[in-house]
């Protein structure tokens, strides 16, 4: 399996992250396989004029389709700054409408080991935050796994958010690291 894609970047306020979902190409192969198989069906029971079966396969190939475009386009984009988390998930041809989820106090981020048969080890990002009753809540997961390595630079890029933070509320010189 392929690592997925992975961009990070930010204006100081805000840390911009875009996930993109890199499949297998058996993996490709097998949806291409599964929607002409469903449009197939679709077409015999149009021709045969058979209503059930036309309607029970028309919707599944729609979830099919959906599957499909997440799978050969799919991307996440997150927008993170100290007090939200934005996220819209891209299938190629359309976007989701844009979430947003406040976050409490501070954020915190967790890398869960995921299983993989691939080479490189894949860790999906949990991101924790505190409610007014200082207990832990998961604000957002993302739904595509990425690197060890690519989740270490987004935990730098949210601990940076905060450190400026903590800057401006207490008039602080800015802190820049060499």
């Amino acid at each position: 399996m392929k690592d997925n894609g992975f961009m990070i970047d930010s204006d100081g306020i805000c840390l911009f992250i875009t996930l993109t979902l890199r499949p297998s190409l058996p993996g490709r192969l097998i949806l291409i396989f599964l929607n002409a198989v469903l449009a197939g069906i679709i077409t015999v029971a149009a021709i045969h004029e058979i209503p059930a079966l036309l309607i029970v396969s028309a919707l599944i190939f729609l979830l099919l389709i959906r599957y499909s475009l997440w799978n050969f386009y799919g991307k996440e984009h997150l927008t993170i700054n100290t007090k939200s988390i934005r996220y819209q998930h891209e299938y190629g041809f359309f976007k989701t409408t844009a979430q947003t989820n406040k976050i409490g106090r501070s954020l915190m981020v967790e890398a869960q080991n995921i299983y993989q048969s691939g080479k490189s080890k894949q860790v999906r990002l949990v991101f924790v935050s505190h409610d007014e009753n200082d207990f832990p809540e998961e604000v957002y997961h993302v739904a595509i796994p990425i690197t060890q390595k690519n989740a270490n630079a987004v935990i730098r890029g949210i601990n940076l958010l905060y450190m400026d933070k903590v800057t401006d509320d207490y008039s602080l010189p800015p802190i820049h690291m060499n």
